[in-house]
């Protein structure tokens, strides 16, 4: 076997080793967080924080809406996925779409329609949800 050869085996065995290594370290990654089937009645969804924030039309709330997701046993519930849904108002949740951390918190930050009128998000996850209020500035 030539010395080439020889170089080009042994720069492919790294490579394997190294995907190897690298798909073994980032396990967690690789887990699809939980979007409720088989516990939607285990859990519920409450209001944490970002409740009855006063806003201007069209942009961000000052602070993020947070929402936790708690299991019947009464603790928090980790990598569930909440869906962010405008209720009235015509506003927007970025993201739609967010995870809850080991304290079965989940947040996103509302930007609210252009008015006028009452403006409501709502953090969903499966048959269970929480529901925001925000005034506009001026209203």
């Amino acid at each position: 076997m030539s010395g080439l050869q020889g170089l080009r085996r042994a720069i492919a065995r790294g490579a394997l080793v190294l995907m190897a290594l690298g798909l073994a370290g980032c396990g967690d990654l690789l887990q699809e967080p939980d979007t409720g089937t088989g516990i939607a009645t285990l859990v519920t969804v409450t209001v944490v924080s970002g409740n009855g924030q006063v806003g201007t039309p069209g942009a961000a709330l000052p602070q993020p809406v947070r929402a936790r997701l708690i299991a019947q046993e009464g603790g928090p519930t980790e990598r569930l996925w909440v869906e962010w849904v405008v209720l009235e108002g015509a506003g927007t949740a970025s993201p739609r779409h967010s995870f809850t951390d080991a304290d079965g918190i989940a947040e996103t930050t509302w930007i609210l329609g252009p008015g006028p009128g009452r403006q409501r998000l709502q953090g969903r996850f499966a048959r269970e949800s929480a529901t925001f209020e925000a005034q506009l500035a001026g209203n």
